[in-house]
């Protein structure tokens, strides 16, 4: 109906929000970090049921990691996983350490494919290298093949840049503005979970 092809540009406010969580001495503010999370969500929503499998895994963390941040309202990122390397509690199933693992890997993913899509590549191309360069490292077979046949019904650029905004040049401008503040942010995540071992490389 009228909704989706009028959509309301989705990134200025994810982007605002994202810029507010930006890395600053070597650490990323979580209360920020976790509302820039949270903002991005709606994304999956607008991109269809093929997204939803990809929505559960990052809003089912992002759930997690508010709790722990709940429980330890550490004003770092790094502090609040730190936390849980001291108290020897990365391994808890509902961990930040592991929360934001995952949530990273899914990130890694939806961002590779905007960064693409943002350069002009297809859509649906981009979301099938994106997997095969990203989360597919981190997918057993069966998992794998579940996400493969999803995203062989992904949207094409067209639809995907209709359902994020009014103007296609404009909403790939302003999808690039996502992935410039976004880069500095996940790197930092990655990096950081690198260094302190918890970047665990068994498959699901």
């Amino acid at each position: 109906g009228w909704s989706r092809t009028m959509s309301a540009a989705f990134f200025p406010p994810v982007t605002e929000a994202w810029k507010k969580a930006q890395v600053t001495d070597g650490d990323v503010p979580c209360k920020d970090f976790l509302d820039a999370a949270e903002a991005f969500i709606p994304l999956f929503d607008r991109l269809g049921t093929v997204f939803t499998p990809v929505k559960s895994d990052v809003g089912g963390n992002v759930v997690k990691l508010r709790q722990a941040h709940k429980a330890n309202p550490t004003v770092s990122l790094k502090k609040l996983v730190l936390d849980e390397v001291a108290a020897g509690k990365t391994k808890d199933k509902n961990s930040a350490s592991i929360a934001l693992l995952w949530f990273k890997r899914a990130m890694q993913f939806i961002f590779a494919m905007l960064k693409k899509v943002s350069a002009g590549e297809d859509a649906n191309k981009a979301a099938k290298s994106a997997y095969e360069e990203t989360l597919s490292h981190y997918h057993g077979f069966i998992v794998k093949k579940s996400f493969q046949v999803a995203l062989m019904a992904a949207p094409g650029s067209e639809s995907m840049l209709k359902a994020l905004g009014q103007d296609k040049d404009q909403t790939m401008r302003e999808m690039q503005e996502w992935v410039s503040a976004a880069s500095p942010i996940l790197d930092f995540i990655h990096e950081f979970l690198d260094k302190n071992q918890l970047d665990d490389k068994s498959k699901v």
